[in-house]
């Protein structure tokens, strides 16, 4: 799965937990190994991403001021 602007963070998990599951079942033949384990990585990433974008604008919801604060410290 190649990440695109459009891929949703359900999806990302999705793959995610399917390359998780094929590692586990060892289905993944040697020759493939280095390619899933680079898109997992890739997907992982994509997802603390979007999970610490989604906690940034939750903060600034929340409590704008509290954000104003801790810049100017």
């Amino acid at each position: 799965m190649a990440i695109k602007a459009t891929t949703t963070y359900e999806e990302a998990l999705q793959r995610l937990k399917e390359i998780v599951r094929k590692l586990e079942q060892k289905e993944v033949k040697i020759d493939e190994l280095s390619e899933t384990v680079i898109e997992a990585k890739e997907l992982v990433d994509f997802c603390r991403k979007k999970l610490d974008k989604t906690e940034e604008d939750i903060k600034k919801i929340i409590d704008p001021e509290d954000l104003a604060t801790d810049t100017e410290d």
